[in-house]
């Protein structure tokens, strides 16, 4: 009976960490809102504009609020990555996960990108 109980209390302990690592594991999110008007912003969970990021993988959480706007990515001086998180006719929520790499990236409205744009750096 006493070894019955030590392999549940062993598979339970094990069993909770592997959820609570697969949790810290998570992506962080990162909110982004284009229009309805000319504003675009990318915001932390917090609330707070984005300004600096560590490396790794993200969740976009764009919420497209104007049918002439999209919201993009761009990894700028040089990088390769490109995205179209959602296009020009789309409204409504959309979650993407992107991979940042270290360097400098802009989010922005590929149709005002002159004025509907943000910028921020990967650590």
């Amino acid at each position: 009976m006493r070894v019955r109980i030590a392999v549940v209390t062993a598979v339970v302990a094990l069993g909770s960490a592997g959820a609570a690592m697969a949790l810290s594991s998570a992506s962080p999110t990162l909110n982004g809102t284009g229009g309805p008007g000319f504003t675009i912003s990318l915001k932390d969970s917090k609330g707070r504009k984005v300004k600096t990021l560590k490396a790794g993988s993200y969740k976009f959480a764009i919420t497209d609020k104007g049918d002439i706007h999209d919201f993009s990515l761009a990894q700028t001086k040089g990088g390769k990555f490109h995205k179209e998180l959602t296009g020009v006719s789309f409204t409504g929520k959309k979650t993407v996960t992107v991979k940042l790499a270290k360097g400098n990236w802009q989010f922005y409205c590929s149709v005002h990108p002159d004025s509907m744009f943000g910028n921020f750096t990967v650590d």
